[in-house]
């Protein structure tokens, strides 16, 4: 009788601690519904493809804490992997741009068969809203706008670089 206890112990420990990803130390759950759940789920994200030419490629990833992360992949000032930790009023930003393009109700696709055009992918998450656009040709201005402002929020922040694992 014990020895069914003892082997079922280490693995509900083991499978608790592989329950998820947990928020970044001194980072509170968040209580506002419209950033996602109260963890550290994904709020918003931003990624520049790479074309032929010389065109900046990078991805952001913010979450509903403030905590975001930008991966730095070619013709862009930082590279590699970067941490920050973004004010409550950016997100607040991103989602009051979204809402005022109506970027829940657009297309999932703005693209055609043409080459070496460099795509931006957007995604936001809110409440129980999950979107997800592929900007490539076609996009409307406004999508653009709010894809540039978002650059104009997030590029600035405070980013530190994430030692490689070694």
């Amino acid at each position: 009788m014990l020895r069914p206890l003892l082997i079922a112990l280490p693995l509900l420990g083991l499978l608790a601690a592989c329950n998820g990803q947990r928020p970044a130390a001194g980072d509170g759950p968040v209580r506002d519904p419209r950033f996602g759940s109260p963890t550290d789920s994904l709020f918003f994200s931003l990624e520049r493809t790479p074309c032929l030419g010389t065109c900046p490629a990078y991805r952001i990833r913010v979450y509903a804490t403030g905590r975001a992360t930008y991966e730095g992949i070619s013709h862009v000032e930082r590279k590699g992997l970067h941490r920050a930790t973004l004010d409550r009023s950016v997100l607040e930003a991103l989602l009051r741009e979204a809402e005022a393009i109506g970027f829940f109700d657009l297309q999932d696709s703005y693209d055609r068969p043409v080459t070496d055009i460099p795509s931006t992918r957007l995604r936001m998450v809110s409440g129980t809203r999950d979107k997800s656009i592929l900007a490539r040709t076609g996009v409307p201005p406004a999508l653009k706008a709010f894809a540039l402002k978002a650059d104009s929020l997030l590029l600035p922040a405070a980013w530190t670089p994430v030692p490689a694992a070694q």
